[in-house]
Formats: structure tokens, C-alpha cells, sequence
């Protein structure tokens, strides 16, 4: 079942999506595509090296973390989001689109909208400044809740502040985030474009 507005609906299952769970492995290798994503950004992007030391989180978020929390979503995609504390001495760091890597064949298969270049998942890897805070936890939330004042209608506006984010590091499974009346998932019928990105094992 998932709460929305109140409300028990019965989800149904999406066979383009895996309801394989997701677990600890899992987790740590995200962790190491987040690894691979910050070392080649960082190579094309020398002038920005001052950000590296501002990471705060590594975080599964959107539906992959509803997944791992409750196992009835199904995950069409992993999400990852890479958080920097907010710095005003550094080069500005750009909001970016997210880069895509390729899960690779695996337990949770591949979506069949994606592009053939994939041999399973899509990873979705963003780039996000969040406030400094001396509690980086407290900043993160801070930057959430500012989203959903933003935007607070979560099924004409969707956005990542509307379903939960678990940590991947420090700290992997830690629930930092689990908001009330996670909407459901949208019905898809596109998928990823192509990647040349593969996730490390």
C-alpha cells in the first residue's frame, strides 16, 4: 500500500520496473558510481577542485529510496544525489542535468524505454548545494523543505523533496528524509537516452 493524501491505494505492479530490493551491496556500489561520477567531473572541471572537500552526502533519493524503504514502488530508475555544502568563496557551482550511467545486467534488468546502449538500470547522478550548516543533516533538510515550499503541489510540480532520501554515505541506510504522502509513480513511456557511462562493479 502507499498513503497518498490519507488515502491506502493498492499499487500495480509496472513490469518495466524491478521490485527486487534493494540492500547494504547495493548501497556501496552506488556509492562507488558516485565516487567515478566526482572524479570525472572534477577532471573536466579543474577550476571547481575547491568543491570536492565541500561533499557532504552521498544519498539514493526519488523512487529508488522509496523502494528501499517500503519495496512496493519498483524502481524504473537509481537516483543519486551528490551533496555539496554551500561555499561563497568558491567558483560558482552549476546546477547541471543529471549524468547517466549504466547499471549493467543485474537483479533489477533493464527498462525496456531505455536507450539500447543500456545493459540494465539507468543511474541518475545530480549535482546539489545545500546550506552549511555546523549539523549537515539540518542543512540538507533546510534545502528540502525549502523545495516543497517552492513547489506545493507534488503531483503538477514533482520534485525530490517529495519522496524520501536515504543515505549512502555517511552513514548507508540512514533515513534522513521519509516525507508524508509520497505520491505515486508517474506511468513512463519514455526512457533514458544513451550512455556511454558504466557504473563500477
Amino acid at each position: 500500500m502507499l498513503t497518498v493524501a490519507g488515502r491506502d491505494l493498492k499499487l500495480t505492479r509496472d513490469p518495466t520496473r524491478s521490485y527486487e530490493p534493494l540492500d547494504q551491496a547495493d548501497l556501496t556500489r552506488l556509492g562507488r558510481t558516485a565516487d567515478a561520477e566526482l572524479d570525472e567531473f572534477f577532471a573536466r572541471n579543474p577550476r571547481l577542485a575547491g568543491w570536492r572537500g565541500r561533499v557532504r552526502f552521498i544519498a539514493l533519493a526519488q523512487g529508488g529510496a522509496e523502494h528501499y524503504l517500503r519495496s512496493q514502488r519498483g524502481i524504473w530508475d537509481l537516483d543519486i544525489i551528490i551533496c555539496f555544502a554551500y561555499d561563497p568563496t568558491l567558483p560558482r557551482l552549476f546546477r547541471r542535468n543529471p549524468t547517466r550511467w549504466d547499471w549493467g545486467p543485474s537483479k533489477f534488468g533493464r527498462c525496456p524505454y531505455d536507450d539500447p546502449s543500456y545493459t540494465g538500470r539507468a543511474v541518475d547522478v545530480m549535482l546539489w548545494v545545500i546550506p552549511d550548516r555546523p549539523d549537515p543533516i539540518e542543512g540538507l533538510r533546510e534545502w528540502l523543505s525549502e523545495r516543497v515550499a517552492k513547489k506545493p503541489n507534488a503531483i503538477r510540480t514533482p520534485d525530490l523533496a517529495y519522496e524520501p532520501v536515504v543515505l549512502i554515505r555517511p552513514e548507508p541506510g540512514r533515513v534522513v528524509w521519509d516525507p508524508p504522502d509520497v505520491p505515486p509513480p508517474r506511468i513512463k513511456t519514455a526512457g533514458h537516452p544513451a550512455t556511454l557511462r558504466r557504473a563500477p562493479a
